[in-house]
């Protein structure tokens, strides 16, 4: 039988590659050798890009669980295994403005393994996904940063009521806000590939550095994350579904119209094997007062 189609989605860095554009409907039933070679296809190219799909929540969901359960962690989660990102929905979470590079749950020990989003409803200008791949981001730090970061690790946590664009604190968070402590270098135990891993707006501190150098240091760091050259603009079209590596690849947002709508159906997925893969991450939770 014919393996599925695909073009990878190049980079002009080092010949690498952004993702895979995946010619298949989901709204077909997935056998199980379709399926094998999805899995096969998001592990080597960390992001798959589906065009023209028309799947039920449902379907999604189905195609979600490939990869590891969906996770209700989330306010918005707790009951439902999807939610929409939607500025017009009245259950619509994280709906308009713009959101910095970041990866979702990094204040969980272990945080989200891949995020799945359906455009449902886009504004004819703005409201762009950029994908950073956190391995290129790596490489392209100075020797002298790179002999910096290893033993470095963040503090992480979260105020689902705050600003999603401003560093959080301990000081404002709630007593029971989630809290995470990561190595700022992430090795892929599938690949060996080194990742950097640290998303700005939930660090609260980098353990061992004075406050100084720790904000020099995230600057510095944020500088590489933004750098076009490892990054993929995703520009949304109704139909598409975008299901990528949370931990390998960091995203962003850019703003849109307010007055337009834009409205995205999200499946996150947990990981299954979050202890081989993150065996230096630390659940701080109860700690952090």
């Amino acid at each position: 039988m014919a393996k599925i189609a695909y073009k990878v989605l190049m980079s002009a860095e080092k010949g690498a590659s952004w993702g895979a554009a995946v010619d298949h409907d989901l709204s077909q039933p997935l056998t199980d050798q379709i399926a094998a070679e999805l899995v096969a296809l998001y592990e080597r190219y960390h992001l798959l890009l589906f065009r023209n799909q028309t799947f039920s929540a449902e379907q999604q969901v189905a195609f979600s669980k490939l990869f590891g359960p969906i996770s209700h962690r989330s306010p918005a989660m707790k009951v439902k295994e999807t939610a929409l990102v939607s500025n017009v929905a009245p259950d619509g979470v994280l709906g308009d403005g713009e959101l910095l590079f970041h990866s979702d749950n990094t204040f969980f020990q272990h945080p989200l393994k891949a995020i799945g989003l359906y455009a449902m409803e886009i504004p004819s200008v703005g409201g762009d996904t950029l994908f950073a791949n956190a391995h290129l981001v790596y490489d392209s730090l100075p020797d002298e940063v790179k002999r910096k970061l290893p033993g470095l690790s963040s503090l992480q946590t979260f105020d689902y009521g705050g600003d999603y664009n401003k560093r959080s604190t301990l000081e404002a968070v709630p007593p029971d806000a989630p809290v995470a402590q990561h190595p700022l270098l992430w090795t892929n135990p599938s690949t060996g590939r080194i990742a950097l891993f640290l998303s700005e707006h939930t660090t609260v501190r980098i353990n061992g550095l004075g406050k100084d150098e720790e904000d020099a240091l995230i600057a510095l760091l944020r500088r590489h994350i933004e750098d076009p050259r490892f990054c993929y603009r995703h520009k949304w079209t109704v139909g598409d579904f975008v299901f990528w590596d949370n931990v390998c690849l960091q995203h962003a947002r850019e703003t849109f119209d307010r007055k337009q709508a834009r409205t995205l159906r999200r499946t996150p997925v947990l990981d299954a094997e979050g202890d081989r893969r993150f065996p230096e991450s630390l659940d701080l939770t109860r700690k952090a007062a």
